[in-house]
């Protein structure tokens, strides 16, 4: 089974079941350095982060929700010894012509792929808007929280043509922080969903029992801290991005 980088950290008290790691940074851009700024990361990006350099890195705008504009850049690698990029070359260039265009806001936070919550059978590459959930675990919601959203993958799996991934965060972020990604070719499939999700439901409920879905999901909503959870719309910027990767 394949998941998709271009969709959308451990949190110890449950779930173990984790793949690559990323860190993520979110920019503020001013209007008028938009363009300026957009072309200096392109740049940057296409120098520095090809497949052959191994330090991949993919930009993502923010659509909807508070954070609109926003530009997102998410770093990709198998340890966080790969995700280090201090003090070399491409970092010296973001330093020099991208830092004074664009402001930080909230950080760095790393995460981690939640392999068993995630099912992605799409080409890489071919996905282009995310509808992105954050979510805000209780320190004892874990059980519930993790046994809804692996039950989710797996009648994702059952259904197909569904691309679910999800990060859950270790380091630099809120405490119990959880991202859940669906991604889609464009908009197409978030208009889409009343018609394929009642899919998954159901096939939710012939894998684990006629009350399961209902009961599951409640338990799920119990799990979340009442603040700390919202969705946003995320565009994928090829341009400003290395190569698509598959997660194995």
């Amino acid at each position: 089974m394949k998941k998709i980088i271009l969709s959308l950290c451990l949190i110890a008290f449950t779930f173990n079941a984790v793949g690559q790691q990323i860190w993520m940074s979110a920019y503020k851009v001013d209007p008028s350095n938009t363009k300026q700024a957009r072309e200096a990361i392109a740049e940057k990006t296409k120098t520095f982060n090809t497949l052959e350099s191994e330090r991949l890195i993919y930009t993502y705008e923010i659509v909807a929700g508070e954070r609109a504009n926003y530009l997102v850049r998410v770093g990709f690698g198998e340890s966080l010894a790969q995700l280090d990029s201090w003090d070399n070359a491409g970092y010296d260039y973001w330093i020099e012509n991208v830092s004074p265009l664009i402001s930080n806001v909230g950080g760095t936070e790393y995460m981690q792929h939640a392999t068993d919550a995630s099912f992605d059978d799409a080409v890489a590459g071919s996905n282009r808007i995310s509808k992105v959930l954050h979510y805000n675990v209780k320190r004892n919601g874990g059980p519930d929280f993790w046994n809804f959203r692996t039950r989710v993958a797996k009648a994702a799996e059952k259904v197909g043509n569904i691309s679910l991934n999800v990060w859950t965060g270790s380091l630099g972020g809120p405490n119990g922080h959880v991202i859940v990604g669906y991604a889609s070719k464009d908009m197409s499939g978030i208009d889409n969903e009343t018609e394929t999700w009642p899919k998954v439901i159901e096939a939710y409920k012939e894998l684990y029992g006629e009350e399961s879905f209902e009961a599951d999901q409640k338990a799920f909503n119990e799990s979340l801290n009442a603040w700390g959870n919202y969705s946003e719309i995320w565009r994928w910027l090829p341009e400003l991005s290395s190569p698509p990767v598959s997660i194995d």
